[in-house]
C-alpha cells in the first residue's frame, strides 16, 4: 500500500511554481519544432494534424496562463504536456532522418512510437517503486539535470559534423536518427508530470472524502 505522505512528496520533488514567461516559450518551441519535423515531403494529412496538435497544446498553456496561473495543476500540466509532445516529435524527426538513408516503410514509425511508449512505462514503474519506497522524500540537488541534458543533446547535434568529418555521410545520418531517438527517450521522462496531474486530483479528493 502506498502511503499519502509518500505521494506527496513525489509531487513536490523539485517542485517549482508556474511561470507564464516559460510557458510562452513552450509555446513557441512547440511551433518551432513542429515546423522543422515537417521538413521535406510530408503528407498534407499529417501536416494538418501536426497543426491542430499545435493549437491544441497552444490553447491549453493559453488556458493554464490566463485561469490557472497560480494553481498547482498547472505546473505539472505544463510540464508533462510539453515534454510529451516534443518526445513525439523527436521521435518521429528520428524517423524522417532515417528516411534520409534508406527507403524505409511508415510502419518504421509506429516501431518507433511503441519504443517511446515501451520507455515511457518504464519510467511509469520505476516512479511508483520509488514513491513505494519514498524516495522523493529528498529534495535533488540536481534540480535542472533535465534541462541541461537537453540543451547538451541539442549542442551535440548541431556540432556534430564539426567532431564527425571522418566518418562517412551515411553514417551521419544513422548516428543523428539514433540521437534524436534517445533525446527523445529522455525527455520523454517530463511526461511523467501528467501522472502528478491525476495523483493531486487523488489527494485532494481523498482530503474532501475525510
Amino acid at each position: 500500500m502506498v502511503k499519502r505522505e509518500s505521494i506527496i512528496s513525489f509531487m513536490n520533488y523539485n517542485y517549482t511554481p508556474f511561470s507564464i514567461k516559460q510557458c510562452l516559450i513552450r509555446i513557441v518551441l512547440v511551433w518551432v519544432l513542429s515546423a522543422l519535423c515537417c521538413i521535406g515531403e510530408f503528407s498534407w494529412l499529417i501536416i494538418y494534424i501536426i497543426i491542430f496538435f499545435d493549437i491544441a497544446i497552444s490553447a491549453v498553456f493559453g488556458t493554464l496562463m490566463i485561469k490557472f496561473s497560480s494553481k498547482k495543476i498547472s505546473r505539472y500540466l505544463c510540464d508533462g504536456l510539453f515534454c510529451l509532445y516534443v518526445s513525439i516529435i523527436l521521435n518521429q524527426a528520428a524517423y524522417r532522418v532515417l528516411t534520409l538513408l534508406v527507403d524505409v516503410n511508415w510502419s518504421l514509425s509506429l516501431i518507433f512510437l511503441a519504443l517511446l511508449i515501451l520507455c515511457v512505462c518504464t519510467f511509469l514503474i520505476l516512479v511508483f517503486y520509488n514513491i513505494k519506497c519514498n524516495k522523493y522524500n529528498i529534495q535533488s540537488s540536481a534540480k535542472k539535470s533535465f534541462l541541461f541534458s537537453f540543451v547538451g543533446s541539442g549542442c551535440g547535434l548541431l556540432f556534430a559534423k564539426l567532431f564527425l568529418q571522418d566518418i562517412s555521410n551515411n553514417n551521419a545520418i544513422l548516428l543523428v536518427s539514433i540521437l534524436l531517438l534517445l533525446l527523445s527517450f529522455i525527455t520523454s521522462i517530463g511526461s511523467l508530470n501528467l501522472l502528478k496531474v491525476f495523483l493531486l486530483k487523488y489527494i485532494n479528493k481523498t482530503i474532501a472524502y475525510h
